[in-house]
C-alpha cells in the first residue's frame, strides 16, 4: 500500500528513500494539494475582481449556505444534511453547534434574513457561530459584512478549524486553502512534554526551540510560530531556524512577508544552492498559485542535490504534480 516516489530522470542520480512511513504521508498530501483532495467549503469570493469598490449588497447566491462545523470522531464530507446528523449524534444536547445547524438548514432563500438574525441571537464569542454567520451573510448577498464577520473568526481562532476555514473563504482562488508546513531535515525526537522541558532545561537553545515549533505546527501553530521566532532570536543566521519562522508566519492575507524573507535567505552567499531553504521557496510559490515559479525552485533543488536527498525526493513529487496531474493523481492512489 505504500506508494513509490517516481523514478528520477537519466540525468540525476538514485534516489535516497525517505522511511516508509513519512514518505507516505508526504505524498498523500502532495497529491491532495495539487490534484484538488484540499477542497473549500464553497466556490464563492467576498471581493471584486476587478479592483473597484464593492457594493454594500450583491446578488445573493443560490442554495444554502454551507454547514461547516468542527465535530468529534471522523470528519464528515458529504453535505449538510450528513453534517447535520453528525452534529445530532455526537453533540449534547445544548451544544451551540446543534443551534448552528439549526439556523443553517432552516434556511429559506425567500427570507435569507431569518437565518442572519437567528445567528446573530447565539453567543458571537463562539467561532463556530460567526462563521457561520460570515457564511449565511455571503449568501444574504452581503459580501462587506461577510468578509467583515470571518475577519473576526480570524481573531476568535487563529489558525484553528474555523480561522482557517475563514482564511480560505477570504483568499479562494488567490492562494492554496490551509497553510504552508514547514518541512524539517529531520523529524524531532520525543513527545511534546519532552520538547517543552527541553525548553526549559536549555533556554537559550535555539535547536530545542526549533525541534518544539516543528512539534507543534499541526496542533498549535500560534504557539509554533512562537516558538521558531524564539530559534531565530538565538540564532539569527541559522538557515532551519529562518526557514521554519518565515515559513510557519505564513499570513494568508501578507503572504509577501513570507516569499521576500525566504527569497532574501536564498540569495545570501553559501545559501544559494541550501536544499532546505530553496525547497521551501518553491513552497510558499506554490501556495500563491504561482506554479511556473514554484517548479522552477523545485526542479534546482533537484539538480543542486543530484536527484538524491529527502528535499530532492520531495521537490520531484512537487515538479511532477504541478506538470502532471493525472500522474500525480496515479501517485496518490498507489501507482509505482
Amino acid at each position: 500500500m505504500d506508494p513509490n516516489f517516481p523514478s528520477e530522470t537519466a540525468n540525476v542520480g538514485p534516489p535516497v528513500r525517505i522511511p516508509t512511513g513519512r514518505r507516505r504521508l508526504i505524498l498523500v498530501a502532495i497529491v491532495a494539494l495539487v490534484a484538488g483532495g484540499v477542497a473549500a467549503a464553497a466556490v464563492i469570493a467576498t471581493r471584486g475582481g476587478g479592483g473597484g469598490p464593492e457594493t454594500a449588497r450583491a446578488r445573493p447566491l443560490a442554495g444554502r449556505p454551507p454547514l461547516v462545523l468542527q465535530l468529534p470522531g471522523p470528519a464528515v464530507r458529504r453535505g449538510n444534511a450528513a453534517v447535520y446528523a453528525a452534529a445530532q449524534k455526537r453533540l449534547p444536547a445544548g451544544d451551540v453547534r446543534l443551534q448552528v445547524a439549526r439556523a443553517i438548514m432552516a434556511y429559506d432563500p425567500a427570507h435569507r434574513g431569518r437565518t442572519v438574525t437567528a445567528l446573530r441571537r447565539l453567543p458571537q464569542r463562539s467561532s463556530a457561530v460567526v462563521f457561520a454567520l460570515g457564511m449565511a451573510q455571503l449568501w444574504a448577498g452581503e459580501p462587506q459584512a461577510a468578509e467583515a464577520t470571518l475577519e473576526r473568526v480570524k481573531r476568535l481562532n487563529p489558525y484553528g478549524y474555523y480561522g482557517t476555514n475563514a482564511d480560505n473563504v477570504l483568499t479562494l482562488g488567490r492562494e492554496v486553502p490551509g497553510y504552508p508546513l514547514y518541512f524539517p531535515p529531520a523529524a524531532p525526537r520525543g513527545s511534546l512534554k519532552a520538547l517543552r522541558a527541553a525548553t526549559v532545561s536549555h533556554p537559550s537553545s535555539a535547536a530545542a526551540w526549533l525541534a518544539l515549533a516543528v512539534r507543534l505546527e499541526r496542533s498549535d501553530r500560534v504557539a509554533a510560530i512562537k516558538a521558531a521566532r524564539k530559534a531565530v532570536a538565538l540564532e539569527p543566521n541559522g538557515v532551519s531556524e529562518q526557514v521554519a519562522a518565515a515559513v510557519l508566519g505564513f499570513d494568508k492575507e501578507r503572504p509577501m512577508g513570507a516569499l521576500q524573507a525566504l527569497q532574501t535567505l536564498t540569495s545570501q552567499p553559501g545559501v544559494q544552492q541550501n536544499a532546505e531553504a530553496r525547497f521551501h521557496l518553491g513552497l510558499i510559490y506554490f501556495w500563491l498559485r504561482d506554479p511556473q515559479d514554484a517548479a522552477a525552485q523545485f526542479r534546482q533543488v533537484v539538480q543542486d542535490s543530484h536527484g538524491s536527498g529527502y528535499y530532492a525526493q520531495v521537490a520531484h513529487v512537487f515538479e511532477t504534480c504541478i506538470d502532471d496531474k493525472a500522474e500525480c493523481t496515479r501517485l496518490g492512489s498507489g501507482g509505482s
